[in-house]
């Protein structure tokens, strides 16, 4: 046998050398930018910008990640992540919920105020329109800007019901938070902005309240222009919502994420007018802080866990308790705290229910995003057989199959609104059920529920592509519960077009966001969406409301004295 040997010239030798050195030191260096993150997630930046140099610096950057970043599915890109570990230092390394929501909001703000800088607009005096008076259960578009929104809330006032404000983000405009109010039950509406606290850019997250004496509050995100700072702010309105002034920053740092407020407005209650916020960081768990004399001032932060918890939700019951809902992504479970003494002391947590999913859901009609499981609670504060019974309603998918993901039309995993009910004040729960029509193949998704004080209903409204069959376009759904959760009835789709968060140029890093809004008094339903559908000013996403309800609106007081007086002619 004849063995072969090769021969190399001296060129051919170091060649092969220097290409064997070369393998051998890019096994020792890390991935190269990028490597292992969908395409999908990058965005384009104009060139040039601050953000430009952001990008930059942080693509060139060979910073080690932890290989399990990409557990966060978060659509964020590489070099985007990047910049947030530098900038918010305790985020978590691992588990699917290592970047804040709020996330998003930054980088749509960012890349459409590359400069970032607060636009000139937002430093003037905020401007009102007026939309056209409009018969009830008209969908009623509250922006009507050229400019993107979503992420809604809504709330009325119990004491002059007359009085509705609403929110949402407003990201591509001015970046302040949106304002919208009415003053004939949601018939007709103005809009403004809340004023930017010092040191502010631009707001996120809107959540409202009133308090009995007609104080409109609202909790917000106050971010800086690099999104190294994500304060928890609180504003007030003595107006009924035409014009808001900042009041207190309830939580400084740089890492609160998704806050809520609640105002205790029972007549009876111990604690009546107290003010409660709610919030949870990234991967170290709840918050939770009260204001005692109408927001003048403020406890400090409480921590209420120490899991994953992300969104809080909270409310109170018709002897003063405190009730916060969050779920937990690692254990799944959807996690309650009460407190017996207006927020100063909460008992354990208690488990409402385990979800099929952890954190998302990836549904055609949501799969940049992801659905968020997300926890809403209310009580019966009536006068009802069920006073004091707490509520929960989330979204969540039906089985143990995968996520039916971006091409999952015709697949049975879906997702749907669970509701379970608890009389013993939130210490046991019964199985949870579907709230709505379950109909095969289709989705329903990101509920919001409210019960109204006055007769105990339960009224929860919920996004739903039952009628498109490739599961995109979406209807928002009502439904409500005169008997504790026992049925539902009253089906009905509110929305009189669809909307399809999928199609170009549709904001698809935020879509419907992570929740819309839900303020229900004497039988009179307002909910608040994002919507897309055709006809919107540059088929860009608005904030739009209705009214839900047989009875017609509250009528004013001083048309309630001016019939009285003509009547005693």
């Amino acid at each position: 046998m004849t063995t072969k040997v090769l021969h190399f010239t001296s060129s051919a030798a170091v060649a092969l050398l220097a290409i064997t050195l070369a393998q051998a030191v890019r096994a020792q260096q890390p991935p190269a930018i990028g490597d292992g993150y969908p395409s999908g997630w990058e965005i384009r930046v104009p060139p040039g910008t601050e953000l430009a140099k952001i990008k930059s610096t942080y693509e060139t950057r060979r910073q080690p990640m932890s290989p399990r970043d990409l557990e966060d599915r978060s659509p964020l890109p590489f070099w985007f992540r990047l910049y947030l570990r530098d900038q918010l230092p305790n985020l978590p390394s691992n588990g699917s919920y290592q970047y804040p929501r709020v996330a998003a909001q930054i980088l749509e703000w960012m890349v459409t105020h590359p400069t970032l800088t607060v636009p000139r607009s937002a430093r003037n005096a905020a401007t009102r329109r007026r939309v056209p008076t409009i018969k009830v259960g008209t969908n009623i578009n509250l922006t009507n800007l050229d400019e993107r929104n979503s992420e809604s809330f809504v709330a009325v006032d119990y004491s002059n019901p007359q009085f509705v404000v609403a929110a949402s983000n407003n990201l591509s405009g001015s970046g302040r938070q949106k304002q919208f109010f009415s003053s004939d039950g949601g018939t007709s509406w103005s809009s403004t902005e809340l004023p930017l606290a010092p040191g502010k850019a631009f707001m996120s997250d809107p959540a409202l309240a009133f308090t009995t004496d007609g104080t409109a509050w609202a909790a917000t995100l106050g971010i800086n222009e690099r999104g190294s700072s994500v304060e928890l702010q609180v504003y007030k309105s003595t107006d009924h919502g035409q014009t808001w002034a900042f009041t207190k920053t309830v939580s400084s740092g740089n890492d609160n994420d998704k806050e809520m407020i609640w105002v205790d407005t029972g007549a009876s209650s111990p604690h009546k007018d107290n003010i409660y916020v709610a919030w949870d960081v990234p991967g170290q768990g709840m918050r939770f802080a009260r204001s005692t004399d109408k927001g003048a001032n403020w406890s400090s932060p409480m921590t209420l866990s120490s899991d994953a918890a992300i969104g809080s939700h909270l409310t109170t019951g018709p002897d003063g308790a405190v009730y916060v809902a969050w779920p937990d992504t690692q254990s799944r479970e959807l996690r309650i705290r009460r407190s017996a003494d207006g927020g100063a002391t909460f008992d354990p947590a208690k488990v409402i229910a385990t979800t099929n999913d952890s954190y998302e859901v990836s549904i055609p009609a949501m799969c940049q995003r992801k659905v968020l499981i997300y926890v809403t609670i209310g009580v019966d504060r009536s006068n009802g057989p069920r006073k004091g019974a707490v509520y929960a309603t989330w979204g969540d998918r039906n089985g143990s199959d995968p996520d039916p993901g971006c091409a999952g039309a015709g697949v049975e995993s879906n997702s749907n609104v669970y509701f379970s009910a608890s009389t013993d004040g939130g210490q046991t729960w019964t199985k949870p059920k579907i709230v709505h029509a379950d109909q095969p193949s289709t989705d329903q998704f990101n509920p919001w529920m409210d019960v109204d004080p006055d007769d105990g209903t339960i009224h929860v409204v919920f996004y739903d592509t039952r009628e498109d069959a490739a599961r995109k376009q979406t209807n928002v759904f009502y439904v409500e519960s005169l008997d504790g959760g026992a049925s539902w009835v009253n089906e009905t789709k509110v929305t009189t077009m669809p909307s399809d968060e999928t199609a170009n140029q549709a904001d698809s890093g935020n879509q419907y966001g992570d929740y819309g809004g839900l303020a229900v008094y004497r039988g009179v339903a307002h909910p608040t969406w994002t919507d897309r559908r055709t006809g919107t000013p540059g088929g860009k996403e608005q904030i739009f409301t209705s009214t839900i309800g047989k009875k017609k609106p509250p009528t004013k007081p001083e048309e309630k004295e001016k019939k009285k007086t003509d009547g005693d002619k």
